[in-house]
């Protein structure tokens, strides 16, 4: 019994029982994804899964007849507080907050049909691509309440975390699930074999729901790579754990399949790299496969849709007796009353020298920061050692070089990141370009903290190094990189800016939103002089004076992420008075 159950819901899901899915075997630079292979090993485990899953497909198979008798569109809105748990054992795999969050805009574009490409649809399909209606926003609120930025990170020794879910339990060196109830969790980690990602399916556990990413297909930016660098694998793997299917119905070829979508061509297999329109199998002709649907495993840059059905049979998740209805009311992605997000945990590069075996720093001191040592293979960590500097005020730093045998020309680099944002090139950045020297004796640099600086703790990055081109960032021959903390004491604001109201009461009466630019949330902090309980509204327009609907706009903080880059108009009223200020979404 228990095995005729396993076939029936293979069946329903367009599984077959004996699919080996020639994508997880495929050799790279093939897409591989592992849904269907873990979901096997799920079903062979869980001997309740099989029911639960033949239960949420029936539910969106009459969800999908009911939207089709009224002719409803089935587009719900609902944002989906995301957390993501990014696993490292290099620097590399400890992804910067900017690529994390250039996969939440990824998908916002790609399930709002907010995607600039999907104009390169075929005309044969171009009426079926749907806007879903469902868009993310990294958490802001953890299960406990707490103020969150939806980022996780853990250093870990494993390497490669394979499928079989380690990476997201703490009991075996990951990180914990959040309350899958209430927020999509996405593991990033390595996960070997050549898998780009794989994703929980509803219906199984709640300590394993969610979505696993290889760090170099995660985001657009950063350390992705080509062709898997736009994002897609999420845009794929969430569709997964929204209840779709492979395009193809995962028959190994047999065009007997299903995807349980009524508008989706059936193809034989999946489709690579970027397939020539049309593309004929399983006697589909003329238009042949969607193979441009983001449940192929063509190239990032040629995937760029979702049908009407897919949105259908997804946001029967949502709708009433919905597998994922709780994230309706789930409040993941508002502030806790009384504060705002804190700032983005910060990821610096990684800056090393491959051999210490003539010359390394041996001093480095700046106001309470004294450090004599040796070679510390390279690079030497000591953050935790800080010292306070002054926005405006003039410093000096000393430092020397320490050789082993004979002494070679040196030239030492310093580096602050003034703004906070992560990055040592912005200008005047650079503190400290010393010339080359051979002396090992201590040498100074003067410098002065700009009165622009952020105020709080950045990071002091010292290199070392026997090239003049050696810059802030990356493996260089020989030398060595120091990194400490400096606090900015009475520094000016950067992320802030204000608009003049069009009431009478002056320069009192000033709106404040940051930061600008905003990649997912925009914070309007009230005027001074302006009661604190004075409620407000805010409307937004884009580029052609064209009023933007549906932002969610909670506790002084409005939801940019599903908005296009480019520049906005904010307009603030109070009933009394209004005010106008333009503002960028990156």
């Amino acid at each position: 019994m228990k095995a005729n159950v396993y076939a029936a819901a293979l069946s329903l899901l367009g599984l077959a029982l004996n699919s080996n899915s020639a994508s997880a075997q495929a050799p790279a630079p093939h897409r591989t994804c592992a849904s269907v292979e873990v979901l096997q090993q799920q079903l062979a485990a869980d001997p309740g899964l099989a029911q639960r899953m033949a239960a949420i497909n029936n539910q969106a198979v009459q969800f999908a007849k009911s939207n089709q008798a009224t002719n409803a569109t089935a587009a719900v809105t609902v944002t989906i507080p995301v957390v993501v748990h990014v696993l490292y054992s290099t620097t590399a795999e400890n992804i910067s907050d900017a690529q994390i969050q250039s996969q939440i805009d990824v998908l916002n574009e790609d399930y709002h049909k907010l995607n600039a490409d999907y104009t390169k649809t075929p005309s044969a399909f171009a009426g079926q691509v749907a806007d879903v209606g469902i868009q993310f926003v990294l958490a802001k609120r953890t299960p406990a309440g707490l103020a969150t930025t939806g980022i996780e990170r853990k250093s870990s020794t494993t390497t490669s975390w394979g499928t079989a879910d380690k990476i997201k339990s703490t009991s075996t060196g990951g990180l914990n699930a959040w309350d899958a109830s209430k927020y999509l969790n996405l593991w990033v980690g390595t996960i070997g074999g050549g898998i780009l990602g794989y994703a929980q399916f509803p219906g199984g556990a709640a300590a394993t729901d969610g979505v696993v990413i290889s760090p170099v297909y995660f985001g657009r930016t950063g350390t992705v790579t080509s062709p898997y660098n736009l994002g897609r694998t999420a845009s794929h793997e969430v569709g997964h754990w929204l209840n779709l299917n492979h395009i193809w119905g995962d028959d190994n070829g047999a065009c007997t399949g299903t995807d349980n979508v009524a508008d989706t061509p059936n193809q034989a297999s999946e489709n690579y790299g970027k397939p020539v329109f049309p593309h004929v199998s399983c006697s589909n002709g003329p238009n042949g496969d969607m193979f441009m649907n983001y449940m192929d495993y063509v190239d990032d840059a040629a995937m760029f849709m979702f049908s009407t059905g897919q949105s259908q049979r997804m946001n029967a998740l949502f709708a009433t007796g919905g597998a994922r209805v709780g994230l309706l009311t789930s409040q993941g992605g508002v502030a806790p009353s009384g504060g705002t997000t804190p700032p983005p945990t910060v990821t610096y590069c990684a800056s090393k020298g491959t051999s210490v075996s003539y010359e390394y720093i041996d001093y480095v001191a700046l106001g309470s920061i004294s450090r004599t040592s040796g070679a510390d293979a390279g690079y030497y960590n000591g953050t935790a050692s800080s010292t306070s500097l002054a926005a405006g005020s003039a410093q000096t730093i000393s430092f020397s070089a320490g050789f082993t045998g004979s002494a070679y020309s040196e030239y030492v680099k310093v580096y602050i990141d003034y703004n906070q944002n992560g990055v040592f090139t912005d200008a005047g950045e650079l503190v400290v370009n010393a010339a080359a020297s051979t002396s090992a004796a201590t040498r100074t640099g003067s410098f002065t903290v700009p009165t622009t600086a952020k105020s709080g703790n950045t990071r002091m990055r010292v290199v070392l190094s026997d090239n003049s081109a050696t810059t802030s960032c990356g493996s260089y021959s020989y030398g060595e990189t120091e990194d400490y903390t400096v606090s900015i004491t009475g520094g000016a604001r950067l992320d802030g800016t204000t608009a003049r109201t069009s009431g009478t009461t002056g320069l009192a009466d000033q709106y404040t939103l940051y930061p600008n630019p905003a990649t997912s949330v925009l914070t309007i902090a009230r005027p001074l002089n302006m009661d604190p309980e004075q409620a407000f509204t805010v409307r937004v327009y884009d580029v052609r004076g064209s009023e933007i609907k549906g932002l969610s706009f909670v506790d002084g903080q409005l939801n940019v992420a599903s908005l296009r880059t480019g520049i906005y108009t904010l307009s603030v009223s109070d009933g009394s008075k209004t005010s106008h200020q333009r503002f960028v979404k990156e």
